[in-house]
């Protein structure tokens, strides 16, 4: 069925009037009165009659009314909806870990929504490790996700966005907290509490490792940075973890890391084989034009 013929019925049966309906369409008559009779021999029957120089309805006619009027409101609220989301409108979801989420991209998100008062902008906010993490922008739970370095993938679009020192930490009590500075050597006699296989931030740890050409002995592991302080706190090992406020309040001590730019990479990574709408594009650029690659998580 004719979308247009729809549109020229529904001002006809309102101005009830061919020549006027005509002039409010911007068409001739002759084209209004042929389209109107395409559509009634398609629907085989009289939606018009005229009565002198007016012309009504039929009870088929009061009967299509209804359903054209709906109709033609579904597809127009339709078309505003997707010529808003054109403009920057829409849902941006986001998957971060939770360290991210006490003030770094709350901040963003807010300075973000400030920036653009008349657009209709609104967030999902979610956490998780960075292996969960991957696995929804994957599956299309999120659009933009915050991690640890991702492993190799495609699909994958990684840029750099921020980033966290590590530090070693170790209980108040413990024989290393002494120094304020140490190398990695030094501390290799002692359990490590460390982070486990999904945790992204274990890759960052590793490559401290890997540079030294040694091997830490691991006690236990966990994939939470937090876990993993308080386990440090009640002396159950030595770990090595991303600089944060909570070291501040525990029976812990930091030691910086000799040698070493110790530092663990903050990404946004976005699925490349989706389609990106763009409120999350504009996000995506935003956070790009407003960081330089060198900040730091509080």
């Amino acid at each position: 069925m004719n979308l247009f013929h729809l549109r020229y019925f529904v001002e006809l049966a309102h101005t009830r009037h061919y020549t006027k309906a005509a002039e409010h369409l911007c068409i001739a008559q002759p084209s209004l009165s042929h389209a109107i009779n395409q559509l009634e021999k398609e629907l085989g029957v009289q939606l018009f009659e005229r009565i002198g120089r007016n012309t009504s309805l039929t009870c088929f006619g009061e009967e299509f009314l209804s359903c054209a009027e709906n109709v033609l409101k579904t597809l127009d609220s339709g078309v505003a909806a997707l010529k808003r989301s054109s403009r920057g409108a829409g849902t941006i979801r986001l998957g971060f870990l939770r360290v991210l989420g006490v003030q770094w991209l709350p901040s963003l998100a807010k300075e973000f929504s400030d920036s653009h008062p008349e657009t209709d902008i609104h967030f999902t906010f979610h956490t998780g490790v960075t292996s969960e993490l991957l696995k929804g922008l994957k599956a299309g739970h999120f659009d933009l996700v915050f991690s640890s370095y991702p492993p190799e993938d495609q699909d994958f679009l990684c840029e750099p966005v921020a980033g966290q020192h590590l530090v070693l930490i170790v209980s108040r009590d413990h024989p290393l907290a002494k120094f304020r500075e140490i190398n990695l050597e030094e501390t290799l006699k002692y359990p490590y509490i460390y982070f486990a296989q999904g945790s992204g931030v274990r890759y960052d740890v590793d490559r401290l490792f890997e540079k030294i050409g040694q091997k830490p002995k691991i006690a236990y592991e966990t994939e939470e940075d937090q876990v993993i302080a308080g386990l440090t706190a009640q002396n159950f090992g030595i770990s090595i973890v991303p600089e944060m406020d909570l070291l501040e309040h525990l029976n812990i001590k930091k030691i910086k890391i000799k040698n070493s730019t110790a530092r663990r990479n903050i990404y946004m990574v976005s699925n490349n084989q989706v389609y990106t709408p763009p409120a999350v594009e504009n996000f995506r650029r935003f956070i790009l034009e407003e960081l330089p690659e060198s900040s730091q998580i509080p």
